[in-house]
């Protein structure tokens, strides 16, 4: 149970240290309710990350031929996202800095909620969680092991987007000051942290994809 759980930990960690869901979590929390659209952001990553970890490592997982297909399935969404986010790492590179604050960021103050809930389905790595659940459903471990291991690799992967979220709850007054300043510098910094997680991650799942579908 050891080896897996360190096993897991790369994967989990790949998706923790992506800055995108980080900058949406502060972004929420600078709203106007941003406890309640923090929190439904995180709600909706845990929720997608535990139910597609449900579905691949308990049910899909137990039928072969359920397993080929869906892991064709995946192979082709992971291409097909990859070359999206090469495509947006292109139309981001081409267009004017405008300045001031981002659209995306405007949008988020506006929406709230429901930006929390879209974001929490858009910006789960569906990647990384299918390679975590990939090593857990081949792990040959009892089913009990199997959820621990699930919740282990959600928590980790999810934790950069609940630090934020605990800091601002226990420590209010310093958390806003501080959320305040790091909004700025990823207001300053945005087009060029956008550029860098879009061409990142179009490799990535460009990558993963096409070996995936070779196999």
């Amino acid at each position: 149970m050891t080896q897996l759980l360190a096993s897991l930990l790369l994967p989990a960690l790949a998706i923790a240290v992506n800055p995108v869901p980080i900058i949406a979590a502060v972004t929420l929390l600078t709203t106007e309710h941003g406890k309640r659209n923090a929190a439904v952001f995180l709600g909706s990553l845990l929720a997608v990350m535990l139910a597609v970890g449900v579905l691949t490592i308990f049910l899909i997982g137990k039928s072969s031929s359920a397993q080929h297909s869906t892991g064709k399935g995946m192979a082709a969404l992971q291409v097909f996202f990859g070359v999206s986010f090469v495509v947006m790492f292109v139309l981001q590179w081409r267009a004017r800095d405008p300045g001031g604050e981002p659209g995306w960021m405007k949008l988020m103050d506006k929406a709230g909620f429901i930006a929390g809930v879209v974001l929490g389905l858009a910006l789960t790595n569906y990647a990384l969680l299918t390679a975590g659940t990939t090593t857990i459903r081949k792990a040959g471990v009892s089913a009990t092991n199997e959820a621990i291991a699930l919740v282990f690799f959600v928590v980790v992967a999810t934790s950069t987007v609940i630090a934020p979220l605990v800091i601002y709850l226990v420590a209010p007054a310093w958390a806003e000051d501080k959320l305040g300043h790091l909004k700025d510098w990823l207001t300053l910094h945005s087009r060029v942290i956008l550029m860098i997680v879009f061409a990142l991650m179009g490799a990535l799942f460009t990558t993963e994809g096409i070996v995936n579908l070779l196999h």
